[in-house]
């Protein structure tokens, strides 16, 4: 694929997955890993290290936004944010651990189950 064909789809990916991100709340990664690996042809491990990456300012700018907005429950940010840094930080190292095709398994298999509690969610 052309260089300039990666940076066009890289582009409509970013605002897709920004506009979700915003619109959601959540989806980034759940996005972001599954475009980006066929495009830039990397392997899953650097496709979700790339994704952490790129969703970092996203969710910095959309907090922000909807902080101002009022928008926000500031009882659930701090125990969420300790949680989430901890749970981050163990993250990292076991994806780095990982061979590829377990990761991308259980990639699939947290996406699947997302799906099915948000339809169960929904309906009920």
């Amino acid at each position: 694929m052309k260089t300039w064909v990666k940076v066009v789809l890289l582009l409509l990916v970013g605002v897709f997955v920004g506009f979700v991100n915003g619109f959601l709340g959540a989806g980034g990664g759940m996005l972001l890993v599954p475009c980006i690996i066929p495009i830039l042809n990397i392997e899953p491990k650097k496709a979700h290290a790339t994704a952490i990456l790129i969703i970092l300012p996203i969710c910095i700018v959309s907090g922000i936004i909807f902080a101002l907005k009022g928008a926000f429950d500031f009882d659930v940010f701090l125990p969420c944010l300790i949680g989430t840094i901890a749970g981050g930080v163990l993250g990292t190292f076991i994806l780095g651990k990982l061979k590829n095709n377990i990761i991308t398994s259980i990639f699939s298999i947290v996406m699947i189950a997302a799906g099915v509690v948000m339809i169960v969610k929904a309906v009920v």
